[in-house]
């Protein structure tokens, strides 16, 4: 067969070639611009990408049935912290401890007063710190509990909110091809189109930008590539809302899941009649074992939490993706947390906000230059240690005003040999306690005490706290929690 061209034609190709290597030479261009604004300003980009309720129980902390690619794949470049721990395990403390560096145990006055904004209100975020020293900053989603509050958008070139779709609006609703949970639960986000509190889960026939979470993944990925200036190092931020309840996430991360996933947590003989109703009875938990719903339930519900997991790890996967395209991955500092650890069916429970391990415990992985990929840190750190770890990483100066309760953990993302006090201070529902490499110690609302020994005990079961032979230690522990500051930067 014969080709035939004419002038015409030949223009018209000679034109688009011109067109492409001026692009390439764009791009080449773009690319030697941004490694000289690097180079002069010596600072590393930053990308921190927040994952809502996600605890660290996915493939790269041991956990082999959720399907997390990305998250683990990361794990192969990054510092993964083993034993990272939130000063509060619920959203709005927790995320204001990340960002102010100060603990907070919401024990200040009334609810006004542990509102969000009133938290974050205490001091400069690490973000507004950041940008006062040079780097153009940008967030998307999830970050505060809830909008980037007033008082901190200063901290931000770009202040972006969440993505433009909410779970349970009429267009969500029509797509949904399999829906189970709390009958009660679901009947609430059907009839308000919401639901943030709602135990359920819904299969939604719908590709990943329909949802919010694929929206954010979008808008962070055009940050990163178009937005941004290239004249500033830059500080990104993620936020994704899922694996948040409710459990709603596009069908073809349910289809990863075989119909019967889902493990329940072990409980021994007899904890299901020992269960202390009122103890974290609540506004969406009603004080019944499990919520009240069936094994065959739970167990729908678990496949849920992990559906969602994998459609959060996929959005993540996207913007790692967006960096090595635009070659930005090895000079960027990768931090990956979550917010707090999770129930799903632990002693009887769903959700957090409570003093048991399995609530507090949170994924942390951190990426540098210098850091040795794959490696595994069993020292005890906090959220509350995120702070003064990127003003070192960035080497900015941490301005005189600022009182930080955390500690740097740069010497263990290099793995120099250094002194470190195992040591985490928690609160939950009025609790106060610690937790060590082998203990985890609270000092409930009613002033009673739990001591559980972490190696031989890890479900925390065992309550020690009543052994005569231990209360020295226990003394030792009060001793400490004395000295302790929260929710003032002192």
């Amino acid at each position: 067969m014969k080709l035939l061209f004419n002038g015409k034609m030949i223009l018209a190709f000679v034109s688009l070639f011109a067109c492409l290597g001026a692009y390439a030479e764009d791009k080449v261009q773009d690319k030697s611009q941004e490694k000289r604004a690097i180079k002069a300003h010596g600072k590393p980009n930053i990308l921190f990408i927040a994952i809502d309720d996600l605890r660290p129980l996915i493939g790269a902390y041991g956990e082999p049935e959720p399907k997390t690619p990305n998250l683990d794949a990361f794990a192969n470049d990054a510092v993964r912290f083993n034993r990272a721990y939130v000063s509060y395990p619920l959203c709005n403390p927790s995320r204001a401890s990340m960002l102010t560096g100060i603990r907070f145990d919401l024990q200040a006055g009334n609810w006004k007063d542990n509102k969000h904004q009133k938290l974050i209100e205490k001091q400069a975020t690490w973000p507004g710190v950041l940008r006062d020293n040079g780097y153009w900053t940008a967030t998307k989603g999830k970050l505060y509990h809830g909008k980037v509050p007033k008082g901190d958008r200063s901290s931000w070139d770009i202040a972006g909110g969440g993505g433009k779709t909410k779970d349970g609006e009429p267009k969500v609703l029509k797509r949904i091809v399999e829906i189970g949970g709390r009958a009660d639960q679901i009947q609430i986000y059907k009839d308000k189109g919401a639901g943030p509190g709602s135990l359920m889960y819904a299969s939604v026939d719908a590709p990943d930008n329909f949802l919010k979470d694929g929206q954010v993944a979008e808008s962070v990925i055009d940050y990163i590539k178009n937005k941004r200036d290239k004249n500033k190092p830059f500080m990104i931020v993620s936020g994704f809302s899922k694996p948040h309840m409710p459990w709603v996430a596009p069908k073809k991360y349910f289809d990863m899941y075989p119909e019967d996933a889902g493990k329940l947590a072990y409980f021994p003989q007899g904890a299901k009649e020992a269960f202390e109703a009122d103890r974290y009875k609540s506004k969406t938990r009603n004080g019944q074992w499990n919520e009240g719903v069936d094994d065959v339930t739970a167990k729908k519900l678990i496949r849920g939490y992990m559906a969602s997991t994998s459609y959060a790890d996929a959005q993540m996967g996207k913007v790692i993706q967006a960096l090595k395209d635009e070659g930005l991955y090895d000079n960027t500092i990768i931090i990956v947390w979550g917010d707090h650890g999770y129930h799903l069916t632990e002693h009887g429970l769903w959700r957090k906000n409570t003093p048991f391990h399995i609530s507090l415990r949170s994924p942390l992985m951190v990426k540098t230059a210098n850091s040795k990929g794959g490696t595994v840190i069993d020292n005890i750190v906090q959220n509350i240690d995120i702070y003064p770890t990127l003003l070192e990483l960035t080497g900015t100066e941490k301005p005189k005003n600022i009182k930080l309760h955390g500690k740097s953990l740069v010497s263990l993302l290099h793995g120099e040999d250094v002194e470190w006090e195992n040591i985490a201070h928690t609160s939950a529902k009025g609790s106060h306690g610690v937790v060590t490499d082998k203990y985890r110690f609270t000092v409930m609302a009613d002033g009673t005490r739990e001591l559980y020994d972490l190696e031989q005990d890890p479900g925390e079961w065992n309550n020690l706290a009543n052994e005569p032979k231990l209360n020295n230690l226990i003394k030792s522990f009060e001793e400490q929690m004395s000295k302790v500051v929260w929710n003032n930067p002192q």
